[in-house]
This record gives C-alpha cells, sequence and structure tokens, in this order.
C-alpha cells in the first residue's frame, strides 16, 4: 500500500498549486480536456501499433505530445475580453477529444477495458519506478514554476497589470499549460482522468472556503488531500473497491466539510445555522431513505444476467455473456441465449459468445459459429476458428479449408489451414507446403505444423523432397489428430 500513498502525495503536492491557478484563471475545466487530450494521444499511439505495458515510453511521447499540442491551442485561444469565454472553448475540446477517443477506441477489440482503465487509473497497482519517475518530473514543473512564479502569478491573478508592464500573456500561457501538459500526461497513467481532475479542484475549492491567504489555502490543500488520500487509499486496500473513485468521493465529503464550516463560521447567528443544518440534513436523509425505499427487488442473478444481454449498451451484454458462465449447472437454460448473440452487431458480444461456446464445448452450435469464420472481426475470426476445432465435426475441416482459399489475410488463412490440419484433413498438406515453398513471414509456422503431424524428416528448404513422399505415401497414412 506504500506506493499508491505515495503516489497520492505526489499527484496532491503538484495538483494543488496548480488548482489554485485553474480557480483563478476561471478554466476549471482544463483539467478534464488535458487530461482527455492526453488520453488521445495514448490511444492513438495504441492504434498505430505500441502496446500498453511494452512501449511505454513511445507511449508517453505520443500522449505528452498531444497535450503540448493542446496546451497551443488554449494559450492561443484565450481571447482579450473574453467575448467567448475560455472555459466555452476548453469544453469543446475536451468534448472532441473524448469522441474521437471512443472513435478509436471503437476499432480496438480492448476498447472498454482501455476506456475503463483512461477513467480509473490503476492506483493501487502503482509500481515504485513509475511514482519516483513522475515525483522527478513534478519536481522539475514546480522548480520551473518557482524560478518564474511572478510572471506565472501575474497572468493567472493580475491578467490586465501583467499585460500593461509588458509580459507576453499568450507565450507564458503556452508555457503554463505545456508545463500543466507534463504533469497531466504522468498523472492520468497513474489515477486517471477523474481523479485527477478531483485533485486538481476539490483541494484547492476547499481551502478556499477556509481561507483567503494564498500561502495558507496552499498549506490546507496540501495537508487536508494528503489526510483524505491515506483513507482513500486504506479504505480501498480493506474493502477492494477501485481507488481512484473512492478517494473522489471521501474529497467530495471533505469538501462538504469545508463548506459547513464556513458557513457556521460567516452565520450572523450559529444557532440558526445549526438549525439549518439540521433540516437540511434530515432532508437528505429522507431523500436517501425514499430511493431505497423504493428499489426494485433483488432479482434472481441468472435472470438479471439474461436481461443484460438484451441491452443496448453492448458492455452490458458482454457483462451478461460472462455473469452466464457462473452457472455451468444451468447451461441448458441460458446457452441457446448465448449462441442467439453470434448474430450481436458489436464484435466483442460475438467473440465473449465464441469463448463460452468452446469452453462448455456446445456441439449443437456449430451451424451458428461457422459463418463467424468469414467476420468482417479479424479477431472474431479467430476465435472462431478455436472455437470450430473444439466443437467440430466431420465437415469442419473442409469448411476451415474452403474459407481459407477465399481469406485474403495471410496470418487468418494460415491459421485456418493449420486448424484444418489438426483435424485430420490431409487436404491441408499441400497448402501449407505451398506456404513454406514461398517463404515469408508464416513459412517457419507451417513447417513446423506439418512436421508436428507427419512424421517424417525433411528440411523446410525440401518441399519436392516432402511433397514426392507425400503423393506416394499420403493414401496408406493412418492420421492422428492428437
Amino acid at each position: 500500500m506504500i506506493w499508491p500513498l505515495i503516489a497520492c502525495l505526489v499527484l496532491t503536492g503538484i495538483h494543488v498549486y496548480l488548482g489554485v491557478h485553474v480557480i483563478a484563471r476561471k478554466v476549471i475545466f482544463v483539467d478534464l480536456a488535458l487530461a482527455q487530450i492526453a488520453a488521445l494521444g495514448t490511444v492513438i499511439g495504441v492504434l498505430l501499433g505500441y502496446e500498453v505495458g511494452k512501449d511505454l515510453t513511445a507511449l508517453y511521447l505520443y500522449s505528452l505530445a498531444f497535450t503540448i499540442f493542446g496546451a497551443f491551442i488554449f494559450s492561443v485561444t484565450r481571447m482579450r475580453g473574453e467575448k467567448v469565454p475560455h472555459e466555452a472553448i476548453i469544453g469543446i475540446v475536451y468534448a472532441v477529444t473524448f469522441a474521437g477517443t471512443m472513435l478509436v477506441l471503437s476499432r480496438s477489440a480492448l476498447g472498454p477495458q482501455e476506456l475503463d482503465h483512461i477513467i480509473k487509473g490503476e492506483l493501487l497497482w502503482v509500481q515504485s519506478a513509475v511514482v519516483i519517475k513522475t515525483a522527478i518530473i513534478y519536481a522539475l514543473v514546480g522548480s520551473f514554476h518557482f524560478i518564474f512564479r511572478k510572471k506565472f502569478m501575474a497572468i493567472s491573478f493580475e491578467i490586465e497589470k501583467a499585460e500593461q508592464t509588458g509580459i507576453n500573456v499568450r507565450l507564458w500561457d503556452f508555457f503554463f499549460y505545456m508545463s500543466f501538459g507534463f504533469v497531466i500526461t504522468s498523472s492520468v497513467a497513474i489515477a486517471g482522468v477523474f481523479l485527477v481532475f478531483s485533485y486538481l479542484v476539490i483541494p484547492s475549492v476547499g481551502a478556499m472556503l477556509l481561507s483567503d491567504k494564498l500561502g495558507t489555502r496552499l498549506t490546507i490543500g496540501w495537508v487536508g488531500g494528503s489526510i483524505i488520500s491515506f483513507i482513500g487509499v486504506k479504505l480501498s486496500w480493506d474493502t477492494g473497491l477501485p481507488t481512484s473513485p473512492l478517494i473522489v468521493c471521501v474529497l467530495a465529503l471533505a469538501l462538504i466539510l469545508s463548506g459547513l464550516i464556513r458557513y457556521i463560521r460567516h452565520a450572523p447567528s450559529r444557532i440558526i445555522a445549526f438549525r439549518n443544518i439540521v433540516g437540511s440534513t434530515a432532508i437528505v436523509g429522507l431523500f436517501v431513505a425514499g430511493v431505497f425505499l423504493f428499489r426494485k427487488a433483488e432479482e434472481d442473478p441468472l435472470e438479471h444476467a439474461l436481461h443484460l444481454l438484451q441491452s443496448r449498451f453492448s458492455t452490458d451484454r458482454v457483462t451478461g455473456i460472462a455473469q452466464l458462465v457462473s452457472f455451468p449447472e444451468k447451461k441448458n437454460a441460458w446457452m441457446s441465449a448465448v449462441i442467439e448473440t453470434l448474430k450481436d452487431e458489436d464484435a466483442e458480444v460475438r467473440r465473449s459468445a465464441l469463448n463460452v461456446i468452446g469452453t462448455f464445448a456446445v456441439r449443437s452450435a456449430l451451424a451458428a459459429v461457422l459463418p463467424l469464420l468469414r467476420d468482417k472481426s479479424d479477431e472474431v475470426k479467430v476465435t472462431a476458428i478455436q472455437t470450430a476445432k473444439t466443437i467440430a465435426d466431420e465437415n469442419t475441416s473442409r469448411e476451415l479449408l474452403k474459407v481459407a482459399q477465399d481469406e485474403e489475410d495471410d496470418e487468418l488463412r494460415v491459421n485456418l489451414v493449420e486448424a484444418a490440419l489438426d483435424l485430420g484433413n490431409a487436404g491441408a498438406v499441400p497448402p501449407l507446403v505451398e506456404i513454406i515453398r514461398k517463404g515469408g513471414l508464416f513459412a517457419d509456422d507451417a513447417y513446423h505444423h506439418i512436421r508436428a503431424h507427419v512424421q517424417f524428416e525433411f528440411a523446410q528448404n525440401e518441399t519436392e523432397k516432402f511433397l514426392n513422399w507425400w503423393n506416394k505415401n499420403s493414401a496408406n497414412l493412418r492420421w492422428d489428430t492428437d
């Protein structure tokens, strides 16, 4: 638990300071926008071939490049006189980048999981190396802001005076948002979009409610944010609840407490203030009680999973399929519904259904599985091949070879032919030999696949030798499909 806690403290330290600037500039949602721009950079990097967990540096640079470009946009769109509020521009950028992220993720089979990661982060499992690297980046950004603190304070708190004294506001705006971008790029990967936003705004707003002095606000924000982070991480560790959403909720409770303290301190009459608080608390209590009083009776888990299959949201349908697996003893009651989802419009739903059918070896689903060998999604095709092998009948191998003849993707064509060979179809050998003869990326796979089934010694460059032997002896061979 120590490294998640240290990560929270590091995040609190820089975000409370930046939050003071953001609130003074009245650009509250700039953090969300920059965080979403950073996320868009990451998912585009993934779309262009880089792998999460492997190409960390490349994906970080993609994210950083997008964020710096976002900083440029925000610095040049700040208008004198605020004819168009800067917050409106920021909101538009956030909406567009979020939409772009959704479009990019729609091309990924892991779209829902990646979106969940972007929103929640992986704070509870953060590694020491990531925390140390992030702390170093934040220290450099903090040093930069300390060295040029007068200029940053001027363009945030006294914009008109800054313009009169000759400060290039657009240039220093860019430096502010660019340094902000370095922070956000690192923060989103650890904590997710919404916790980063909460760290930026909630401690600063709470401190504003309790003090009018800048130094005191920073102290309250740092100390309060650190304590709340400890509470949130500890609760998450003990309960298993998602860390980032839990910390956001604890931050919100602390903000409510700050508001109550300010209300009591500035109320003309403390007695009336306490009376109003008690009355408001009673109203909230009645509301919450009413919500639970009229809750729907708990649905049978199996029925609930089946209802999820009818949801208009693909993530619900995937969840429903996953939940049905928990009832293997009742598979006859739900398997037909899973087979029906093989026609679903969402590729991830079709893949999930195929995996379940393969896991339970539902041979009656073969007729519905075979058409997916020609699916528009390559991921679905791969899963369909594996499932078809699991539940195959005597005609399946011929169908695999037939589909392979029309398949344009070399890797999928090899997978189809190899699956037919695994099922004992000798007709798969000549196509594999042809793949070996042509060479290329999949020649080794084809060679080793033949050697796994045919006990005849030949080198990869001796296809003619093998074909001569094959033509003479194939009719008399005893085929082993193991």
